[in-house]
């Protein structure tokens, strides 16, 4: 479930944004931001042992910072996940229109139809459906990722701009983020905190390896005339075969991370806010559909939106909670075990609010 919601319509950003500054800062970002990443859902893994209800972030908030901060945790998660799932139809039209042929348009709205259907289900369809199309999506990725490596260009090792460092920070992050999905995983696998801990550990560095074997491929081809939707342009350099095992990586990616996401707002509203299922239901399948028919279809736009700033203040609260659910926690969490409080909390509160300063200035400069 974890690995599933991570991989999603961020991997096919990654190479444009890395192509910027260059190949090696690129794969040194996205390895140290992984860590990251690692340290956040470690730290989100310990708050819901800690905590006895199934909660999601914002109800974590709630009962360990007070209302104020359920309220804009809820707001942060809310516009977070609208615009996650915003770029994932976003994606997933482009994807397919490029494989099937026809108006990208109708094949997102095609996409949002049957995700939004497996949204409805419920928790236990989606976790059988992710499990077989994550691994899925992964056999494809190293798949392609070694059939591309004879194709690389060393030359696209030397390309270095260090005056775009930071572009890539809000669609990395964006890439790498599944933090409502520990809360869910935790809610399937509550019994044993040790094994928790350990799919936890194992659902978040896969993708971070993944993304680096992907990316060092593709951009190791394509150099700067990487395609803000990777598969699409590396289906212009080697054809139709290629084309077709790459967007259909890329359509199952998406389609994994949608459900995943989707079910985590989902339960939120339900779980946090206690909504009646069917609005629940209504909040999360049509509000990304309305925003993607008033115009809102800038793929990595919506990527840097959601990654740098939502997702950074995100994990900002995220620091704070975990700091006092290790005082106020009701559930003992030895077995679990974060001996070393400081070496999670200090990686991630620098990270994530340099990350979120940054991308809200220069959104504001735009």
């Amino acid at each position: 479930m974890i690995t599933g919601m991570t991989i999603g319509a961020g991997i096919l950003g990654l190479p444009y944004v890395v192509a910027q500054i260059g190949l090696i800062p690129g794969l040194i970002c996205i390895f140290f931001l992984g860590l990251a990443m690692l340290c956040l859902n470690l730290m989100i893994g310990e708050v819901a042992v800690r905590t006895k209800e199934n909660l999601q972030l914002p109800g974590f908030a709630g009962k360990y910072l007070g209302p104020w901060a359920k309220r804009v945790l809820s707001v942060t998660i809310t516009l977070s996940g609208f615009g996650a799932l915003l770029a994932y139809i976003i994606g997933e039209g482009q994807v397919l229109g490029s494989l099937f042929g026809g108006n990208p348009l109708w094949w997102s709205i095609f996409f949002w139809s049957l995700g939004s259907l497996l949204i409805w289900r419920g928790l236990q369809t989606i976790k059988k459906v992710e499990k077989i199309l994550s691994l899925a999506v992964i056999a494809i990725i190293v798949g392609l990722s070694l059939y591309f490596f004879p194709w690389i260009n060393k030359v696209n090792f030397y390309y270095v701009d260090l005056t775009k460092i930071l572009l890539p920070y809000g669609v990395i992050l964006f890439a790498l983020h599944a933090a409502p999905a520990v809360a869910e995983a935790h809610a399937l696998l509550p019994g044993s905190q040790r094994r928790f801990k350990k799919a936890l550990i194992i659902g978040t560095v896969i993708p971070i390896f993944v993304y680096l074997l992907f990316v060092l491929a593709v951009v190791g081809v394509g150099g700067l005339i990487t395609t803000e939707v990777a598969t699409i342009g590396l289906g212009e350099i080697f054809g139709r075969g290629v084309l077709v095992a790459s967007n259909l990586f890329a359509a199952l990616a998406m389609g994994t991370a949608f459900m995943g996401l989707g079910m985590a707002l989902k339960q939120t509203l339900i779980w946090d806010h206690k909504l009646p299922k069917w609005v629940a239901d209504y909040f999360v399948i049509a509000i990304p559909l309305l925003l993607f028919l008033i115009g809102f279809r800038s793929f990595i736009t919506v990527l840097n939106a959601v990654g740098g700033v939502f997702i950074g203040i995100e994990a900002i609260f995220m620091v704070l909670i975990f700091w006092q659910a290790r005082k106020k926690g009701e559930v003992d969490a030895h077995r679990y075990g974060s001996r070393h409080f400081w070496l999670l909390v200090l990686p991630v509160f620098a990270v994530f609010t340099f990350a979120t300063v940054f991308s809200i200035v220069n959104l504001l400069v735009k």
